[in-house]
């Protein structure tokens, strides 16, 4: 290979440097310069005697013999020499001096871009060279090779005799300084900075010094070696951008992106993996099935970049019938299809070329996508727009790396939820109907009930309200309890003890023998979880008063609030269900009008970051001031005072004794706060009724006089959820200024529509009702939605 130029080369740091005395033809004088490399390999110190010719340097140096050694030697210019050892020689003369620079550089030979095979070299061999001299305390050019004019567009001529600095045309200060800082210092510096070619554009040159010394150790010259290294870097900021988007996102599977249990947030730090790192812009639409299975639309989840983060939240719901092939989600697993083609309207692909607006992409770039797949199917699509430069091989096996992964997360986000929704459509099976209008015949009450659902959890907590009997029982009872864990099987158990106390209720009246039958029922049947539960009696006695009794079972006290002051019924507490059978004490309390019970589960005082000590002491202090004149209200206050979200499940009861006023049929005086109430309802047409029930005393509490309206509305919409929707239906009421404001929720995404009423008068009247009311409209939620109408008052 000797003698062979240029070589697919890339060069290292020089190895040795050169500034030999020599004139043509005649044989070289003694060494006028050498730099540290070359010193340390010739095993020479500080005040070593430097070699007197080029041969003695070499065999110092233990570099390989060669015979480009010899034509150094005799004063003459080599243009480039491989030697053995992979070392690349060159020898050329300084114009207008009596000077030979040789550069002895270590090489790495046959190297490619990985990323494009056969494009060539990474560095060519020889970058530009130039040698600077110090005089009068500066640097001047004393000369330039060819290779500085190919890589600047500047000619050596333009530069010989100049300063140092004007080899580079840029304004970077800083890099400048850095150079300068080392020159100063007598050591090797290396700057890339972005010059401009004299010739032609911007690029990033890459300038290295190197400080020559002469015999008595002072910097006499200054070796410069000028590259373009635009391309070069350009492959190492792409493969570095390849390696960080596939640590980030291996770091998905490790639950290191701060998602938790939230997949939205997942599938927001996959886009933003992608756009920071590889592609310009990205997105990942959702599937939502119909209930029974099949695509009902897809919607936009998360995006990221410029061109496609407005797009969240767009939906597209393609007809049943396919309108013909679909490129998209009939392309082969992890296949990137270019949304450049025919694709036939009212598919996924025409959709996604649609939002993409590779249309009006002045840069002609097409965006890709691919179908996300899970054992079950399709379960979304993830789209990217590359930059202008396109995406290559190795990027687009990243991306389709990335949706294989999004895929899993997707997959098992869809199977989490699934889990949670039975286990949660389990556990309010076995729950009361929780609007409280099949309370106490009598008494105010009021119930609630939330799962963890952000943390995708279903606790054993739960409630109930045992009516008396007609031919039976007079005494009524109420109980709140927790079976221990967060599971399927702990809601099974909470059915389980549920039916026990209802069992043990009806055979004794006193609270702590009933305890005591549910002690023994749950050993006998082996219930496998433990539970806390506080049960309570209540009977009306013939002067109109009430006696409350009740008995717990390591279970939170109870409160009782008389006027302005709240007592902790902290007596009668024994051991949790299921820890033996040991007497259980019963205590008694006479109820008045107007005082209010309270039971609950810790899911209502405690959190992260509030211990439950000092969550009852809150619930104490929201209770003693409440200034709602019902239970629903008092219900919304104690909500209010302690945070709206849970962070466990929770249950409450607030039992409230009316005023005799109100016994004799008398409206309850205008409540001032708070203005809004919930309930939760089941999905069946029982609750049509119980949604009408509940909107009417709402009116009358708050003293508003659109009570008839909002029952014609809450009856249409709880309606619509029932029969067309899925899920436990949630209807909420706010009494805003001059509007009373009402919304039901349920699971399905599907949103109501104002359509003409039918010929036979068998429906579409509905929704035209409710439009011509109020205003209306709806809101997407994370499992379906929320229809809302505002009506005036």
């Amino acid at each position: 290979m000797p003698g062979r130029t240029p070589q697919a080369l890339a060069l290292r740091e020089p190895a040795a440097v050169l500034l030999l005395r020599s004139t043509p033809g005649r044989p070289a004088g003694p060494v006028l310069a050498l730099d540290d490399a070359g010193r340390a390999r010739a095993g020479l110190g500080a005040t070593d005697p430097l070699p007197a010719d080029p041969e003695t340097f070499r065999a110092r140096a233990a570099l390989p013999p060669a015979p480009a050694w010899e034509r150094v030697a005799a004063g003459a210019a080599v243009a480039g020499e491989l030697l053995p050892g992979d070392l690349w020689l060159t020898a050329d003369r300084v114009a207008g001096r009596d000077q030979l620079l040789v550069v002895v550089t270590g090489v790495v030979t046959g190297v490619e871009d990985a990323g494009a095979p056969g494009a060539g070299a990474v560095v060519a061999a020889g970058p530009g060279v130039a040698l600077s001299a110090v005089r009068d305390g500066g640097l001047v050019v004393d000369w330039a090779d060819g290779g500085y004019a190919r890589t600047t567009g500047t000619p050596a001529a333009e530069v010989v005799g100049r300063p140092f600095a004007d080899l580079l045309r840029t304004a970077d200060d800083q890099a400048l300084t850095a150079l300068r800082d080392g020159l100063e210092r007598g050591l090797p510096a290396t700057a890339t900075v972005l010059d401009h070619r004299a010739d032609g554009p911007d690029f990033l040159h890459q300038v290295s010094t190197l400080p020559l010394r002469d015999r008595s150790g002072a910097v006499s010259h200054v070796l410069s070696r000028h590259s373009d290294v635009t391309r070069r870097t350009a492959l190492d900021r792409t493969a570095g951008a390849r390696l960080d988007a596939l640590t980030r996102l291996a770091a998905l599977d490790d639950g290191a992106t701060g998602a938790g249990d939230d997949p939205g947030e997942a599938l927001r730090a996959v886009v933003r993996v992608l756009g920071d790192q590889l592609v310009a812009a990205a997105l990942v639409a959702q599937v939502h099935e119909r209930p029974g299975g099949g695509l009902h639309e897809l919607e936009v989840t998360a995006a990221h970049g410029h061109h496609l983060h407005g797009l969240v939240g767009r939906r597209f719901r393609p007809p049943r019938r396919r309108p013909g092939p679909d490129p998209v989600l009939d392309a082969g697993p992890g296949q990137l299809l270019a949304l450049d083609g025919p694709a036939p309207p009212g598919s996924v692909t025409h959709w996604l070329r649609e939002i993409s607006g590779a249309d009006h992409d002045p840069a002609g770039t097409a965006a890709l996508s691919v179908a996300l797949r899970g054992r079950e199917g399709v379960l979304g699509v993830l789209l990217v727009r590359p930059h202008p430069a396109g995406l290559g091989a190795q990027d687009r096996a990243v991306v389709a790396g990335a949706a294989r992964r999004t895929g899993l997360l997707m997959e098992n986000a869809r199977l989490h939820a699934r889990e949670h929704a039975l286990a949660e459509t389990l556990q309010r099976s076995m729950l009361p109907d929780s609007t409280g209008l099949e309370g106490i015949d009598g008494l105010d009450v009021w119930t609630f009930y939330a799962s963890n659902a952000d943390h995708a959890q279903v606790g054993g907590d739960w409630f109930d309200v045992l009516p008396p009997t007609p031919h039976g029982n007079p005494v009524a009872g109420v109980v709140v309890g927790d079976v221990v864990g967060h599971d399927v099987e702990a809601a099974a158990a909470m059915g389980q003890i549920r039916s026990v106390v209802r069992t043990a209720a009806h055979e004794f009246d006193d609270p702590g023998s009933v305890l005591m039958r549910v002690d023994q029922l749950a050993v006998g049947m082996g219930i496998g979880r433990m539970a806390s539960l506080v049960f309570a009696t209540l009977q009306r006695l013939e002067d109109g008063e009430w006696e409350m009794a009740w008995s717990s079972a390591g279970h939170l006290p109870p409160l009782l609030r008389r006027g302005a002051h709240v007592e902790v019924l902290s007596e009668a507490t024994g051991t949790l269900v299921g820890l033996g059978e040991r007497p259980r004490p019963t205590r008694e309390r006479a109820l008045s009008p107007g005082d209010v019970l309270v039971l609950y589960t810790d899911g209502l005082i405690e959190t992260r970051s509030r211990p439950m000590r000092d969550g009852l002491e809150v619930l104490v202090e929201v209770l003693s001031t409440s200034k709602a004149r019902d239970a629903a209200g008092i219900g919304e206050e104690l909500l209010a005072g302690l945070g709206e979200t849970p962070e466990d499940d929770t249950a409450i009861v607030v039992v409230r004794v009316p005023e005799e006023s109100e016994l004799g049929g008398d409206p309850l005086p205008t409540a001032d706060t708070p203005r809004r109430r919930r309930w939760q309802l089941p999905s069946e047409p029982s609750s049509i009724g119980k949604a009408r029930h509940a909107t009417l005393r709402a009116c009358a509490v708050w003293g508003l006089d659109c009570g008839p309206k909002a029952e014609i509305v809450v009856s249409e919409l709880v309606a619509n959820a029932v029969l067309h929707g899925w899920g436990t239906v949630g209807l909420r009421l706010f009494d805003l200024e001059g509007q009373l404001r009402i919304e039901v929720e349920d699971d399905s995404p599907e949103e109501p529509r104002v359509v003409d009423a039918r010929p036979d008068g068998a429906g579409g009247h509905g929704m035209r009702l409710v439009d011509s009311l109020g205003r209306w409209g709806s809101t997407r939620t994370r499992r379906g939605k929320i229809v809302w109408v505002e009506i005036s008052h």
